[in-house]
């Protein structure tokens, strides 16, 4: 597609930066809006914003290495090799340190939070379909995308094949997500019928559905396969596995 948006001598502006960045900023301002409503003095709510940020981006870092095992790619080419369920991870671990410093309600934080991650990975995802990453397999389906571009994650290989749109897949899921999570989870949070956290959790049951189903459909590489299924989708089982779990236990509860 367009791994670079601009170049101005021996400097160039990814396109993936900048439409992550619009993401990050984005899911930031539908945050900000509800600030009030989420009970966040403006100080509290950029500390949290802040907490966030780091916890994706080390989180984000390290699961790729992981997924890879090559601890060198801690340094090597920073724009790039993020894996989301690491930044996930990073991101909810560091929200709950910051609540805690803060002595916030981490539940009711966390609502919100299941809308704001799927509106900036809509974006976000746009990002990757640019530079060419997370891309599909071969497809003679109509709407099969072809990369040209030397510039693009894409394999040599595969450059020039019509490919599935895996990112757009992942951006149109990630829109609903974020509609579904805040037309009815969040809403049955605030009238009182589900108990805080409960968006959170259906926002993490609907992603791990839709990350399973695309998976099928990628054809980058993405570490190594257990028993047919790839890192993301094993994640995506424990991810479903865990929100049961914090079901039941919220029940007897």
């Amino acid at each position: 597609m367009h791994p670079i948006l601009l170049t101005i001598g021996s400097f160039q502006l990814s396109t993936y930066g900048v439409l992550v960045a619009s993401a990050y900023l984005t899911a930031i301002w539908w945050l900000e809006r509800r600030r009030t409503e989420m009970g966040l003095s403006e100080d509290a709510f950029w500390e949290l914003v802040y907490w966030l940020f780091g916890g994706a981006l080390v989180g984000g870092k390290l699961g790729f290495v992981i997924v890879e095992r090559d601890v060198t790619l801690l340094w090597r080419d920073p724009r790039y090799g993020f894996v989301f369920y690491g930044g996930f991870v990073g991101a909810v671990a560091a929200g709950w340190i910051a609540s805690r410093r803060r002595k916030l309600d981490f539940a009711r934080l966390s609502d919100y939070f299941g809308v704001a991650l799927p509106i900036g990975q809509s974006i976000g995802r746009i990002g990757c379909l640019m530079a060419g990453c997370c891309y599909g397999r071969p497809t003679t389906m109509p709407w099969g995308i072809v990369f040209t571009s030397p510039e693009s994650s894409v394999l040599p290989s595969l450059r020039g094949v019509p490919l599935h749109p895996t990112e757009i897949y992942h951006s149109l899921a990630d829109a609903l997500i974020a509609f579904l999570v805040w037309r009815f989870g969040l809403s049955r949070v605030r009238d009182g019928r589900w108990r805080r956290g409960s968006a959170f959790l259906l926002y993490v049951a609907l992603y791990a559905v839709g990350r399973f189903i695309v998976e099928f459909y990628r054809g980058d590489p993405r570490g190594g396969f257990y028993f047919g299924l790839s890192p993301s989708q094993l994640v995506a089982v424990a991810a479903l596995a865990a929100v049961a779990g914090a079901v039941a236990w919220r029940r007897r509860a």
